[in-house]
C-alpha cells in the first residue's frame, strides 16, 4: 500500500471522528469511529485494481435421489395435514397439468381424467384439497404414473386421493 493511500485512510478516519464528535458523540467513541473508518478505507484501498473475488463453488446435487421438492412437500404435509393448503394444491395441479400437456392433453380433456383417475382429478380441481399423507401419496403416485404413458390413448389406472 502506498504512502498516499495510508494518508487518505487516516484523513478520512479523522474526518469521520470529527464529524461524530460534532454531532455530540462523547468519550472515546469518536476515536473508535475514526479508527474503524480508517481501517475500512485502508482495506478497501489496498485491493489491487482489476481484482475480482472468486464465486463460491456451486453446491453439489443431492445424491441418492433426494430432492429439495420432496423435502418441501414433506414439510408442507406435516404443517397442513388435514387442513386446506392452496399452495400445495396449486403445485400438485400445475405438476399434473404440465405432465398431461407433455402427453398432448389439457386439464379439461376427458383423457386427463382417465389418466389421473377421476378421484385424483376431482380432488385437484375442487379447490379444497385437505391431504392426509395417504391422500397426498395417492395424488403424487397418480402424477408419477403419467410418466409410464406414452400417449393418453391407452387406458390408465386412476388412484384414489
Amino acid at each position: 500500500m502506498s504512502r498516499g493511500m495510508v494518508v487518505r485512510a487516516v484523513l478520512l478516519g479523522a474526518a469521520a471522528g470529527l464529524l461524530a464528535w460534532a454531532f455530540g458523540v462523547q468519550g472515546v467513541r469518536p476515536a473508535v469511529i475514526a479508527l474503524c473508518v480508517a481501517a475500512g478505507v485502508a482495506a478497501t484501498l489496498g485491493i489491487p485494481a482489476g481484482w475480482y473475488g472468486t464465486w463460491p463453488d456451486r453446491p453439489h446435487a443431492p445424491s441418492g435421489g433426494g430432492s429439495a421438492q420432496v423435502w418441501r412437500l414433506a414439510n408442507r404435509l406435516r404443517r397442513y395435514e388435514n387442513d386446506y393448503d392452496p399452495a400445495l394444491q396449486h403445485r400438485l395441479r400445475s405438476l399434473a397439468a404440465t405432465r398431461l400437456r407433455r402427453l398432448g392433453a389439457e386439464w379439461d380433456d376427458p383423457r386427463a381424467v382417465r389418466a389421473l383417475g377421476a378421484d385424483v382429478h376431482a380432488a385437484l380441481s375442487e379447490g379444497t384439497l385437505r391431504p392426509s399423507l395417504r391422500d397426498a401419496d395417492a395424488v403424487v403416485t397418480a402424477i408419477e404414473r403419467l410418466d409410464q404413458h406414452r400417449t393418453l390413448d391407452q387406458p390408465g389406472e386412476g388412484a384414489r386421493p
